[in-house]
């Protein structure tokens, strides 16, 4: 009752979430959220970061876009970039990670010998909290690029309610991650 019909997770949510901040850098990282649906297309959380992550690459905020996240969702994710006509040379995917903490390690692996200092990392505002120091602690500089599929401010009960189970994740797993010592 109190997810869905007050202001809490408004509140919770705005105070858990980043702040925009996508100005140049070296490469754009979209963060893998799960496989695409039975037609092949990316899911909702999926397509939004993908195509945050292409109009960012097209308005030239850096040289290298890349996509992480399980094998069916780096290659839907390709196929969007392809159709849109992305250089194939500027496109990267990375479909081996599990975890928010791989892809910071794996990324580091992959962009480290590129030269790639700074990254726009692409994901939700709760997310890049926690994603931020992983890849901050992978070495990167890293600013915030959100692509929100939630929205911070859901103006009806189901929204709110969203919100609500966005946060409580995403609060047990940073719990998780420091009791793990990864933060």
């Amino acid at each position: 009752m109190i997810a869905g019909f007050t202001p809490l997770p408004v509140l919770v949510g705005e105070w858990l979430g980043a702040a925009d901040e996508a100005g140049p850098a070296d490469a754009i990282v979209v963060l893998g959220v799960g496989g695409p649906w039975e037609d092949g297309l990316p899911g909702n959380t999926s397509l939004r970061r993908a195509v945050r992550g292409i109009v960012l690459f097209r308005r030239g905020r850096a040289p290298l876009l890349v996509f992480s996240g399980t094998p069916r969702e780096t290659a839907a994710r390709l196929a969007l970039a392809r159709d849109l006509q992305l250089p194939p040379a500027q496109v990267l995917t990375d479909d081996a990670p599990r975890t928010t903490r791989e892809e910071a390690q794996r990324m580091a692996a992959l962009l480290g010998p590129r030269g790639v200092r700074t990254i726009l990392l692409v994901t939700d505002p709760q997310h890049l909290i926690r994603a931020r120091r992983l890849f901050a602690r992978a070495g990167f500089r890293v600013l915030a690029a959100v692509a929100d599929d939630v929205g911070t401010t859901p103006q009806d009960a189901e929204g709110r309610l969203k919100l609500a189970r966005v946060i409580v994740s995403e609060v047990l797993a940073r719990l998780y991650y420091r009791a793990a010592g990864y933060l």
